[in-house]
């Protein structure tokens, strides 16, 4: 593994940050557009079940599916 920075590295990265257009929609808009809203709240929902939530703070118990 090479620990030197690579200016290379550095180089694409701050491409593709300045390629980023932060007046675009994002990703839920670009869902519902494609999708319906209905869609794509059923879709980031199911996404989303089983992820902790922003309140918690990822030490409580929760349900998990072990085959």
């Amino acid at each position: 593994m090479n620990a030197v920075p690579s200016k290379r590295g550095d180089a694409l990265l701050l491409a593709h940050c300045a390629s980023l257009d932060p007046a675009s929609p994002g990703a839920r808009r670009r869902l519902e557009d494609e999708l319906g809203e209905e869609l794509a709240r059923k879709l980031v929902a199911a996404l989303c079940a089983g992820a902790p939530s922003r309140d918690d703070d990822g030490l409580g118990a929760r349900m998990v599916f072990a085959a």
